[in-house]
């Protein structure tokens, strides 16, 4: 495979997907619509994973890189996608515009794709702005009052971060690199001469895509977009488009860190770092609504990608953040089967009680994704956290050895909260945990006062309430985490980070 091919196979299946899903919602045929979009998604994301390991790293066009771990994070961002498309199947039939939400996620995904793979500073800002526009739509389809709302909150914010990134994408360009490219802007920016201009452009991008990742003190449009956005939607918006801006962030903070700016870039990523463990994990805590909670713990996994940015890692920043979007698409598309299971279910944590025992699998299989994003071994999300872990602890103590105890004292600090936010995950994680498994059900009463049992007193009725296409793709994501898991414990940890390496 060439990579010209690789690079047409990886977006060409999706954007194809998405026009016919588009087409078919025109004529009312909105199922054909909804399998074409998630097909051609799942060849998109096949296609991809399939040049990680054929295809070595190239460059098509001189600005979209393809093969290794370029390739197999828009294979995984076509896979999380397809399985969202497929996880809302049944939710899209019924929704006004179902079609055209998944052409949205479609779009959306090629464009994260896009935003992951550039080496060019124009074309990520294309990328990034036409994600960020299929995002806005995909939050409004909540079709309620506080959906719209934090729609416009989303858009404006995020058009403060585009100026933010212009403005930043002038310096750099204008002064540094005309032609926008990756190639020719770390050797540009370590030279000695206007050292605090190169400092302010690199600082503006820095924060716009820290605004797209979501990352405190950026991240106040999260909670209120993931919670008013169907949960379809919601589980693509917190992995897809997640994991291409920080594919994005972490590449640029690589040829940015890899100069003399290195020394005033480092602590504000860190900084960053800290600020998002602290309050993603804090406010996570104070939760009372499920899907918010799993906004906030999404800015606190972001810190924890931020933190093997700050030790220049790439490839365990795109390895862990893949971790975590697999794991985060099954649980917002466990919303879904709730309230299939639970039509009255008001969205909170403690509503979930009982609900264990009327879907014991989906409850299971969300048990499993919620143990591995707190980073309990053996399954997938430990072995993100400890590769993340292991690279800010050796990188600190390689600076205290060298020397430099400013910096090291500092990644050292750095480490401490990353392994304090782990530890406080454990109590948002398992207060769903303890309300699905643990708690009752309160009871009602009917319309003669009648008291009757809780939904989780009576005996589970084999069939009464049928699992739909969300619980099926909770219960895969939960399958594909645990044996993923195991796949170091056989072959050893290396095999994991097969795809990001390549060939």
């Amino acid at each position: 495979m060439t990579a010209m091919t690789a690079a047409v196979l990886t977006f060409a299946p999706a954007l194809l997907g998405s026009l016919v899903a588009l087409a078919c919602d025109a004529f009312d045929r909105r199922r054909w619509g909804v399998l074409a979009a998630g097909l051609g998604l799942a060849v998109s994301g096949a296609a991809g994973l399939t040049a990680a390991f054929t295809v070595g790293i190239a460059q098509v066009g001189g600005v979209i890189s393809v093969g290794g771990p370029f390739s197999a994070v828009c294979g995984l961002i076509g896979l999380f996608a397809s399985i969202t498309v497929f996880g809302g199947y049944d939710a899209s039939i019924v929704r006004r515009g179902g079609g055209a939400s998944v052409a949205l996620v479609g779009l959306g995904a090629a464009a994260s794709a896009l935003v992951a793979c550039t080496s060019d500073l124009t074309l990520l800002l294309v990328g990034i702005e036409s994600a960020a526009v299929c995002a806005y739509a995909l939050v409004s389809l909540g079709s309620t009052r506080r959906a719209d709302e934090a729609a416009m909150k989303y858009f404006v914010q995020s058009a403060v971060a585009t100026a933010f990134f212009v403005f930043g994408l002038a310096i750099l360009v204008g002064v540094f690199v005309p032609d926008g490219r990756y190639a020719a802007l770390a050797s540009a920016l370590d030279g000695a001469g206007m050292q605090l201009t190169a400092l302010a452009g690199a600082l503006l991008i820095i924060a716009a895509l820290a605004f797209k990742i979501g990352a405190a003190p950026f991240h106040s449009w999260t909670p209120d977009a993931y919670e008013t956005a169907p949960p379809d939607s919601a589980a693509f918006l917190a992995s897809g488009p997640k994991l291409g801006a920080l594919a994005a962030l972490a590449v640029f903070s690589a040829v940015v860190t890899s100069g003399s700016l290195a020394p005033r870039l480092v602590p504000v990523l860190a900084v960053l770092s800290i600020l998002s463990v602290l309050v993603g994990s804090l406010a996570a805590l104070r939760q009372s609504s499920y899907t918010r909670m799993l906004a906030y713990a999404g800015v606190a996994q972001v810190g924890y990608a931020l933190i093997a940015i700050t030790v220049m890692s790439p490839l365990v920043v795109l390895f862990f953040a893949s971790t975590y979007a697999l794991a985060t698409t099954g649980t917002f598309l466990a919303a879904t089967e709730f309230r299939r299971a639970k039509p009255d279910w008001d969205g909170s944590i403690a509503g979930l009680a009982g609900v264990g025992r009327r879907r014991p699998g989906v409850s299971i299989a969300l048990g499993v994704l919620l143990v591995s994003l707190a980073g309990i071994p053996p399954l997938l999300g430990f072995w993100g956290k400890l590769q993340v872990f292991a690279a800010v602890i050796v990188a600190s103590a390689r600076d205290l050895v060298a020397g430099s105890a400013g910096s090291g004292w500092l990644l050292a600090f750095v480490a401490i909260v990353g392994l304090l936010g782990s530890v406080i995950s454990v109590g948002y994680y398992g207060s769903v945990l303890r309300s699905l498994f643990l708690d009752v059900a309160p009871a009602v009463a009917d319309d003669e006062g009648l008291e009757e049992t809780a939904l989780a007193a009576r005996p589970v009725v084999v069939g009464e309430l049928p699992s739909g296409t969300a619980g099926a793709a909770v219960i895969v994501v939960a399958v594909a985490v645990v044996v993923l898991g195991l796949l170091p414990l056989a072959f050893g940890a290396s095999t994991l980070m097969a795809p990001f390496i390549g060939k």
